[in-house]
């Protein structure tokens, strides 16, 4: 999904989320994506909110950051 960021300077924001099975590459995809558009001068956010491994969150050049989304049970 796209849109303009709000901002006022016609920019455009992209969202992108990766789901599927595990070991698949997506955390290694989405650190090569974000390093990438990071050496390009882009503002980039970058959420691991995977619930049982934060791969993504282990790649600490990228500022990472984590969103529990599953509460544990007591």
């Amino acid at each position: 999904m796209t849109r303009t960021n709000g901002n006022g300077d016609g920019a455009t924001a992209v969202h992108i989320a990766l789901q599927g099975k595990g070991g698949v590459g997506k955390s290694l995809v989405s650190a090569i994506l974000s390093q990438y558009l990071s050496s390009k001068g882009q503002d980039v956010l970058a959420i691991d909110a995977d619930p049982v491994n934060h791969t993504l969150a282990e790649y600490r050049g990228l500022a990472v950051s984590k969103l529990n989304l599953l509460k544990r049970a007591a």
